[in-house]
């Protein structure tokens, strides 16, 4: 229900979930120099949190790069 309220077209069209990955990828590189990090947060939470958002961003990246490929192929055969 989330994928098809975020990616409207469906998974047909890549481009927006490339968009996803890289604002997730913006975010995680972003996050830690432009928000003032609080002292209820540990070095390791923070650590963490920009981990996890990485790989999502990286996993949206490569996913949507994959689709691609995937199309191409279709649309030569």
């Amino acid at each position: 229900m989330i994928m098809k309220m975020v990616f409207k077209k469906g998974l047909e069209d890549p481009k927006p979930m490339l968009r996803v990955g890289m604002l997730f990828l913006g975010i995680a590189l972003a996050w830690p120099r432009l928000v003032p990090v609080t002292g209820t947060l540990s070095p390791d939470a923070i650590d963490g949190i920009k981990g996890f958002l990485l790989g999502i961003g990286i996993a949206l990246s490569l996913w949507s790069a994959w689709l691609v490929g995937r199309q191409r192929r279709a649309g030569r055969m």
